[in-house]
């Protein structure tokens, strides 16, 4: 749909709509304003490659997470003064920021709506222009059909006639024409075609064409009362001529074949509703298309250096995690960076320990947490309850946010993620530990928005 279409205010409400964010208490506070800053790391690579609306509608989040939402999390209490001072003046900052865009944004799609409603205006015109000209294309069509439906049952009608007076033993030839229905003129065949006609006599064929009746005077013939015998030679003094017209059963009339061959269609009086101005649909919560999931790319290498290092857990059936890194760029992003964080593992979970020391990896390397890795050394690829959990608090932060799960026995790699299902009974999920969750529909799936890249190296980095 061409947003042009929209007013500037509606488009503003929308990504401003777009913006909104609810608080999990269930995901730890921490998550919450590392998210923050990964925000502001994506809105400024939008702000670079001048993808203005979608880095305002993270600026705008950024502002609704830090000064209107976050005091509602249960641990907000907990969060150090300092940290929650200098959250405070950022915000400052990219309020300040985001109203600047919303007034270059707002001239723009200013403009841009004042051009869609010219574009639009030509556009009802050409289409109400074709629309016409479909019309009167169509009226001339169902006229030359009726007069070729009116010729039809003329010429019915006539041959009914005349077989009806031969079936009486009249002789119609002789007959005067004032008793024979008149008729209109049928064009006259090609030279090279013979006259049609099997009812008329032979000697008199070709001089006379079929001719349908003129059914406006069918009413007004009457047989001649006072004929003399002269004026029948051929016909017998006692034959009583039955008045005309005759009675016709109108069930006998032909199909019309015109109906089947060439079908009305019947035509909306007014504008279709495809040519008619969108309006948006404002009882439903608008979607921004530049929240929608985009792409990760990730080096086919990263799986190779992961093992390797996993290599020696992965002998001793314990599990091994990594977490990965990278940057946005063009609306999508890479996975550059591979770090192996501090860690305590074993058979069947892997948790991690420090993670403001990765974080602060992270801000040092100037990247964005895209997914984790870890491995299953006695299982196949899947993604426990524990790792659903894990899963939830990252992805319900970045929606491309993707688990890679590495099976030992089976030689087996998955890219994974939580579907909507998933994401939606989790959150609602209070248990800890192993338990089980549904099956039906899955929780999670193969994640489609991942791209494996064979040539691109990985950069590793063991915090251990």
């Amino acid at each position: 749909m061409d947003k042009g279409c929209m007013d500037a205010k509606t488009r503003l409400r929308q990504l401003a709509d777009s913006a909104d964010m609810q608080i999990d208490s269930n995901i730890p506070i921490r998550r919450y304003y590392r998210s923050g800053n990964e925000m502001l790391k994506m809105a400024k690579v939008y702000d670079e490659e001048e993808n203005m609306e979608a880095a305002y509608v993270l600026y705008i989040k950024y502002v609704t997470l830090f000064l209107e939402k976050i005091m509602s999390h249960k641990d907000y209490s907990q969060v150090l003064p300092a940290e929650k001072k200098k959250t405070k003046e950022t915000s400052k900052i990219v309020l300040s920021i985001s109203e600047e865009m919303k007034t270059k944004l707002r001239r723009r799609f200013e403009e841009e709506h004042r051009d869609w409603l010219v574009r639009e205006e030509v556009r009802l015109k050409e289409e109400e222009e074709r629309r016409r000209i479909q019309e009167e294309l169509e009226r001339k069509r169902r006229e030359e059909e009726r007069l070729k439906q009116e010729l039809i049952e003329k010429d019915h009608q006539f041959a009914v006639w005349t077989q009806d007076q031969i079936n009486k033993g009249i002789d119609v030839d002789n007959l005067p024409d004032v008793s024979k229905p008149s008729a209109v003129p049928v064009p006259a065949p090609k030279p090279d075609v013979p006259a049609s006609s099997t009812i008329l006599p032979p000697e008199t064929r070709d001089s006379y064409a079929p001719r349908a009746p003129d059914l406006s005077t069918l009413s007004a013939i009457e047989p001649p009362a006072a004929a003399s015998s002269a004026a029948f030679p051929s016909q017998p003094s006692h034959v009583n001529l039955a008045p005309f017209p005759p009675s016709f059963d109108r069930s006998a009339k032909p199909p019309n074949v015109s109906s089947q061959a060439h079908p009305v269609q019947e035509k909306d009086a007014g504008v279709s509703q495809s040519v008619r101005p969108s309006i948006p649909d404002r009882s439903t919560k608008p979607v921004f298309k530049a929240q929608d999931q985009r792409n990760v790319i990730v080096p086919e290498r990263v799986i190779d250096r992961f093992l390797a290092i996993a290599k020696p857990n992965s002998d001793r059936d314990i599990e091994t995690l990594g977490m990965l890194g990278g940057t946005l760029s063009k609306n999508r992003f890479t996975v550059t960076h591979l770090l192996i964080p501090k860690q305590t593992g074993k058979s069947d979970r892997c948790d991690l320990e420090n993670h403001e020391e990765m974080g602060d990896m992270f801000d040092s390397e100037d990247i964005i947490m895209l997914g984790w890795i870890h491995t299953h050394p006695a299982y196949d690829v899947f993604l426990s309850s524990v790792d659903m959990h894990n899963q939830y608090v990252y992805q319900r932060m970045l929606h491309e946010f993707v688990a890679i799960v590495c099976s030992i026995k089976f030689n087996d790699t998955g890219y994974l993620s939580l579907t909507d299902e998933g994401m939606e009974e989790v959150k609602n999920c209070t248990k800890e530990n192993f338990h089980l969750h549904s099956k039906d529909p899955p929780m999670f799936a193969t994640a489609s928005h991942v791209i494996v890249d064979k040539s691109m190296d990985i950069i590793v980095k063991d915090l251990r």
